[in-house]
């Protein structure tokens, strides 16, 4: 996952090593549930901040259409 060392000061530890498979999912899991509550659970506005892309489309559309094409992924209905 995408994740910045700075985040290690912000939401780690000094000692962890981001190139880490577990700990590299941890923390990318962590910041992209931090971005879905900033963004009320709008993950194509999340996904916008997580790869610091907010406002522009190709990184959330490609993250969304990778999900439909290999996982059969689809978004809840908005209530």
């Amino acid at each position: 996952m995408q994740v910045m060392p700075f985040w290690i000061k912000i939401i780690g530890r000094p000692d962890d090593n981001l190139f880490h498979l577990r700990t590299n999912l941890r923390y990318g899991c962590t910041i992209l549930r931090h971005y879905l509550d900033i963004e009320r659970g709008d993950l194509y506005r999340a996904l916008g901040r997580y790869n610091g892309s907010l406002g522009k489309p190709e990184y959330p559309n490609m993250v969304r259409a990778s999900w439909e094409r290999n996982w059969g992924w689809q978004p809840l209905p908005r209530t």
